[in-house]
């Protein structure tokens, strides 16, 4: 292959990915407002302040930017979220989200102890993680997976850290309220949505088959 056809493969590429990128960007942020809207009456807004924890490339401060919203963000090359505080004023944040993140800490409580000593009063700690009822068999695959979570014991520690009005769900994404509420809203999210969401050739109303779950709680 030449040089050219590399290099216009490589922009392809990269194009793709981009485009994929911000548009998973946009489904996350999408998923958020409406759950803080539909069940905390929380309007994302123009000047609000967010942390992300655990942020990786930084995928979502576009969209945040975007939106204006302020976007800060903390992960693993700025501290260590076991023993570290973060490097922020008390009461600072509208909002901290942290996806994928506590199930890699073998011991949680100085993360959530810094979080709500950085979160304005009356705001939110927006938290995903997987749900052990449905992902027992896969869990440790992931060999830096060390603390799994159900539903009933990650509500129990954030209230015992404090938070408030605390809420668990499936970590669906951009689907109606029904989905994220109900005695069976779990069972419902892994059985009745038998695709994932990236599954070509199929209707919407079948995609999104969650083994996660979203946990909110208030300062």
């Amino acid at each position: 292959m030449s040089l050219k056809k590399e290099y216009f493969h490589f922009k392809l590429n990269k194009e793709n990915n981009d485009v994929k990128r911000d548009s998973f960007a946009k489904r996350e942020f999408d998923t958020i407002s409406y759950i803080l809207k539909q069940f905390y009456n929380v309007d994302l807004k123009k000047g609000f302040k967010i942390l992300d924890l655990g942020a990786g490339d930084k995928f979502l401060e576009k969209i945040f930017d975007k939106n204006g919203i302020l976007y800060h963000s903390l992960d693993i090359e700025d501290l260590d979220f076991e023993k570290d505080k973060f490097n922020f004023d008390d009461n600072q944040f509208d909002l901290i989200i942290s996806l994928a993140v506590l199930e890699h800490l073998k011991n949680p409580d100085i993360f959530l102890q810094e979080s709500m000593r950085v979160l304005k009063k009356d705001s939110l700690l927006f938290l995903s993680t997987p749900n052990w009822k449905y992902c027992k068999n896969s869990f440790f695959d992931d060999v830096t997976h060390v603390k799994p979570y159900t539903p009933e014991s990650l509500q129990q520690l954030l209230e015992i850290k404090g938070f408030k009005e605390v809420m668990t769900m499936p970590n669906l994404r951009c689907k109606s309220k029904k989905w994220y509420q109900g005695k069976f809203r779990f069972f419902k999210a892994y059985y009745l949505l038998p695709f994932k969401g990236d599954t070509k050739f199929i209707s919407d109303f079948l995609k999104g088959k969650s083994k996660g779950l979203f946990a909110i709680g208030k300062k």
